[in-house]
């Protein structure tokens, strides 16, 4: 009889699954939106509970209408209750980078109002005085991006300077020194420029670069030393540009083009300057223009 074999058994197990997916980190992240999105609703409840019914209207009105700050009823409320809903809030006031805020606009409202004013004190000037009055058709006054611009023109039979030099006519320092009395009342910097026809001198030794930059410094200094005229530190820059610059409609050889611009800064534009410097850091000065001469 053969020997009898053992009976094997086999046993199928089923593993069941685990706990491994419950305890991993996704439901974390869920869980921390939640409470962020929950805190985030809380606290506008607490700040809208926290305002008043005109910064209520304000909110509103802007989700109505992107430019309701801009309308009238806009206005008011900013004017009136743009600081914010917390105490010492900055509010709508304007940050490091500025902004078009009430009092901003307020501020170059003045500002604007004090350049006109200025223009028109200048204008009058040279209508109303007798030795003046014959140069009124030389001088041209103008608003542009950087602020109040007083342009001084040669005519053909009338000019600033002796020819090729930058010694000025006595018409010409009462002109300037008129002109300076007026810009001296204003905290606002001033920058001179010289410019020059295309006309070159023979040799290249003296050239327009640097007559154009004589002139205009001869221009600054009659200016300063006027009663009254322009402080040292109002000087912001003195410029000679030579012939790159001519009379928008103009020959470049026409006489009108060689002339005194002097530009009233606007205080956005001071600030705009002085940020570029910054950013730039110092640099050799460009040929044909010198700095603002300190004392």
């Amino acid at each position: 009889m053969a020997d009898q074999q053992p009976e094997v058994k086999i046993r199928i197990v089923k593993k069941k699954g685990g706990h491994g997916g419950a305890h991993g980190g996704a439901w974390k992240v869920a869980y921390a939106d939640f409470v962020t999105a929950m805190m985030a609703f809380f606290l506008l409840m607490w700040l809208l509970n926290s305002a008043d019914k005109n910064t209520k209207a304000g909110i509103a009105g802007m989700f109505q209408d992107p430019n309701f700050f801009n309308t009238e009823r806009g206005k008011e409320i900013l004017s009136n209750y743009g600081k914010g809903i917390l105490p010492g809030g900055r509010g709508m006031a304007p940050g490091p980078d500025g902004g078009g805020t009430p009092d901003t606009e307020a501020a170059q409202e003045r500002e604007r109002k004090a350049l006109q004013s200025a223009a028109d004190a200048i204008e009058g000037a040279f209508q109303n005085d007798a030795l003046l009055q014959a140069f009124k058709d030389q001088v041209t006054l103008d608003f542009t991006d950087e602020g109040l611009r007083i342009q001084i023109q040669d005519k053909a039979a009338r000019v600033l300077f002796d020819s090729g030099s930058a010694t000025l006519k006595p018409y010409t320092l009462s002109i300037l020194q008129e002109i300076a009395r007026e810009l001296g009342k204003l905290p606002n910097k001033v920058v001179i420029g010289g410019h020059t026809d295309s006309q070159q001198y023979p040799g290249q030794t003296y050239t327009n670069w640097e007559l154009s930059t004589e002139r205009a410094n001869a221009a600054r200094r009659v200016m300063e030393s006027a009663a009254q005229g322009l402080r040292a530190d109002q000087i912001r820059r003195v410029t000679g540009y030579a012939d790159t610059m001519p009379v928008e409609g103009l020959e470049p050889k026409d006489p009108q083009n060689r002339r005194i611009s002097i530009v009233v800064l606007s205080s956005a534009s001071e600030a705009a300057e002085e940020k570029r410097q910054k950013a730039q850091g110092p640099a050799e000065a460009a040929p044909g223009k010198v700095p603002a001469p300190k004392h």
